[in-house]
């Protein structure tokens, strides 16, 4: 065991690799909304005008793949958060 010299602050906290692993997810729901917005403003971005011309056809396109993207997304991270509110929890009687 280490000295308590050697360290300074408070001990590492370790959590059980399924809480860890939960609010990983719930971090990722949160940004997920972020992440729509940045990829739905990259158009805004995109040359109007000169030989780099982008086509209205292919910014609706990248719009809805971006759309049906983050629909999956999401989808994806409710069935994880839902599985962890699914399982029961462990008791001992």
């Amino acid at each position: 065991m280490r000295e308590p010299t050697d360290r300074p602050g408070l001990p590492t906290v370790f959590h059980e690799r399924r809480t860890y692993r939960r609010r990983r997810v719930m971090d990722a729901a949160r940004l997920a909304p972020v992440l729509a917005l940045v990829l739905w403003s990259l158009p805004l971005l995109w040359p109007q005008t000169g030989e780099d011309t982008v086509s209205s056809a292919t910014a609706l396109i990248y719009i809805f793949v971006v759309w049906a993207g983050i629909i999956v997304l999401t989808w994806g991270l409710s069935r994880l958060l839902a599985e962890e509110v699914d399982d029961p929890p462990d008791t001992d009687t």
